[in-house]
């Protein structure tokens, strides 16, 4: 019989708070200047896993396809918020594009899972709100990831661009290797989770089953569903975000829009 998972507390909370506390003090000894982005992240986590918790408890209990789609359809849509202020591209538009992206290769990749891989034909939020939420979280990291590296490698190339352009190149093809640069990178912290995963790293998918009590071999073979979900759900949303953006660097005179490449105004969406 499994052994019941250890129940955590206010005096358990207290001693996971002293964990950040030590990491606020170091960075206070050495200088690093993040004490107060650790004190606020610490804060911020605790609140936003509370109220998560609270909320996702409750759409556990109603079980209707409502409740899913639209704490989904939240998640999203922060998640399109997030990625394109994270991306620091200076572009009108952003947050829809990136929220469209992540929500249609989420949905993709998560409708395979759930009907097809686990046979789900019913809402069970049980289900599909943390495979929602774990596909949601890597698609928005590639995309952030692949929108960023493809407006460094036009900052950095902007010359060879232009001279492919002046030459009679479309944009397209003046920009085509920099849109493989752009996706190869954005997916190099999944591929290095793929090739590490079981040997180097114990996945949080995993240790949250053997922590429940489900045996090692199933919380085995859940993982490795989550981990390739989450390795196409990458693959899709950095390349859609990279092709995406691409044209709307260029002016319809096929001209290089250096202002797209200015430095993000602080606040703006």
């Amino acid at each position: 019989m499994a052994t019941p998972i250890i129940p955590l507390g206010w005096l358990e909370l207290a001693l996971l708070l002293a964990l950040m506390g030590a990491a606020v003090a170091l960075s206070l000894r050495l200088g690093l200047g993040l004490a107060r982005e650790f004190a606020i992240g610490s804060l911020r986590s605790l609140v936003q896993l509370a109220t998560v918790g609270f909320v996702i408890g409750w759409v556990f209990q109603q079980r209707t396809w409502y409740w899913v789609l639209g704490l989904l359809g939240l998640m999203c849509l922060v998640a399109g918020y997030t990625s394109a202020r994270r991306s620091g591209l200076h572009m009108k538009g952003l947050t829809a594009l990136l929220t469209l992206v992540l929500g249609a290769v989420t949905a993709l990749v998560l409708f395979y899972l759930a009907q097809v891989v686990l046979g789900l034909w019913e809402w069970e939020p049980r289900y599909l709100i943390p495979l929602g939420g774990m596909l949601l979280g890597n698609a928005m990291n590639t995309a952030t990831l692949a929108a960023e590296r493809l407006s460094s490698e036009l900052k950095s190339q902007t010359g060879d661009v232009e001279a492919m352009l002046a030459l009679g190149a479309s944009p397209g093809q003046a920009v085509q290797p920099l849109r493989r640069r752009a996706i190869r990178a954005a997916l190099t912290p999944s591929l290095n989770g793929l090739m590490t995963v079981g040997i180097v790293t114990l996945p949080g998918m995993m240790t949250g089953q053997i922590l429940g009590g489900t045996q090692p071999f199933q919380a085995a073979m859940y993982q490795l569903m989550i981990l390739f979900g989450i390795t196409l759900v990458a693959l899709l949303g950095g390349s859609l975000t990279v092709y995406a953006l691409a044209p709307r660097f260029f002016t319809r005179a096929w001209q290089l829009d250096r202002t797209m490449l200015a430095p993000r105004p602080a606040g703006e969406r």
